[in-house]
């Protein structure tokens, strides 16, 4: 048991010492299209590599909740290479049904005027022989200039109409 502490505390100190120092957030998320059957976000991700060598992108795994409540959950494939000490923003197209969870989602925003959200998942990066995962956990706040605000009005003006 003593020696194999002795060969795993080297090994997890390599793994460390190699992991890369990588930012994924959220940077605004838009409304494309909002119906009872169907609702369509834009989700703009940023993806930060602050290691002095470029970052090859392959794919990102993500959960994205606003408010606690879970809006979308996929496998994104990127595959696009991020130079040293930059960022790089992707588009991710989401479509999901959320209907009845829309509407406390609208009325915070309607209240304090922002929402919080919380992406989790896992990048994956490198090259095809030498992939590495690396966890995303990131929450914040997205405030108005990050938030559709005229179709969430438009949203608030049908809601009467629409049972919302």
């Amino acid at each position: 048991m003593i020696i194999t502490l002795l060969v795993s505390a080297p090994l997890s100190g390599c793994v460390m010492m190699n992991s890369h120092p990588v930012e994924v957030k959220l940077e605004s998320l838009e409304f494309v299209k909002a119906n009872p059957f169907e609702q369509r976000f834009k989700l703009n991700i940023n993806i930060k590599n602050s290691q002095s060598k470029k970052l090859y992108v392959r794919t990102l795994d993500y959960k994205v909740l606003l408010n606690g409540i879970e809006i979308s959950t996929g496998e994104e494939p990127i595959w696009q290479d991020i130079p040293a000490f930059s960022t790089q923003q992707f588009d991710i197209l989401v479509s999901t049904n959320i209907w009845g969870e829309l509407k406390p989602i609208v009325n915070s925003i309607k209240d304090t005027r922002e929402i919080n959200y919380y992406l989790t998942g896992n990048l994956v990066t490198g090259s095809l022989f030498n992939q590495r995962i690396s966890p995303v956990r990131h929450s914040g706040t997205l405030t108005p200039d990050q938030l559709p605000m005229k179709k969430i009005q438009r949203l608030q003006k049908l809601a009467p109409a629409l049972n919302f």
